[in-house]
């Protein structure tokens, strides 16, 4: 189902979103009735208005909205769009006072218990630093990267950008270890900066990470790898491009760092 401001609606044809991809988005989860981490999705929200240049609706009036969710389904995964409104054709925006936002509700979905098999994906991402890090409506890359890993033979996808720097999975953040040290790529140039890898990041779960720019070289060298994001979780990799980590797993502290958060309501 679909809501436009709160009130269930089908998205008009017109809406810039649509036409352009103008605007952008967040995707968090409901558990056992709370929102889990919205202060983040907030702040990811109003960084990428800030960029877009786009207003947003009063906190309070999404707050509302997603209380009236959780009521009624206390287990589910909520996709939040801000677009930029209407406009007949051309690209420039027409002024708006309130442009609208969107909603849609759908199941958190069953994360498979095996660790991951993952390939370096053909398709590489563009360098972009204006955009880097925002979750805009522009998901084409990601579309055509989910294409591609139907037509192989793994789980997931590893992503690089031009200059084959290490970004990110389809849509979850990246992190290896090699010796004691964990590390993630940087998402200056490209790629998402996930709440999940923020949330991680700010609990000092993994103790100091190191945020580097790097080849996909250094995941033959690492011993652990795993995939994050917040509605799917930790994902532990088992091999990539054929080589296999010696430690298969998710991290301790990780695995119970989020069923710790997950479960926080109960």
């Amino acid at each position: 189902m679909l809501w436009k401001n709160g009130q269930p609606l089908t998205a008009p044809a017109f809406d810039r979103g649509l036409q352009f991809g103008d605007g952008h988005f967040t995707t968090l989860t409901i558990r056992h009735g709370q929102v889990l981490w919205w202060p983040l999705h907030w702040q990811r929200l109003c960084q990428a208005a800030e960029k877009l240049e786009l207003p947003l609706p009063p906190q309070a009036t999404i707050t509302e909205f997603l209380q009236t969710i959780a009521s009624t389904q206390p287990q589910c995964v909520v996709k939040l769009m801000m677009t930029a409104g209407d406009s007949s054709r051309g690209y420039a925006r027409q002024s708006q006072a309130e442009p609208p936002w969107y909603a849609s509700v759908s199941p958190i979905p069953e994360v498979p218990a095996h660790p991951l098999k993952v390939q370096l994906a053909r398709l590489k991402l563009a360098e972009q630093p204006a955009f880097a890090g925002l979750k805009t409506l522009n998901r084409l890359e990601q579309v055509m990267l989910a294409q591609e890993r139907e037509q192989r033979d793994c789980d997931e996808l590893v992503v690089t950008d031009q200059s084959g720097a290490l970004v990110e999975s389809i849509s979850s953040n990246l992190f290896w270890r090699c010796g004691e040290q964990w590390f993630t790529p940087s998402l200056a140039q490209a790629g998402i900066s996930g709440v999940a890898r923020t949330q991680l990041l700010n609990e000092n779960i993994l103790g100091k990470v190191e945020i580097v720019r790097a080849g996909t070289d250094v995941l033959f060298t690492a011993d652990q790898v795993f995939l994050i994001n917040s509605v799917l979780g930790p994902r532990a990799v088992a091999e990539f491009q054929g080589h296999l980590f010696s430690a298969p797993i998710l991290p301790k502290g990780v695995s119970t760092w989020w069923q710790s958060e997950i479960s926080f309501s109960l």
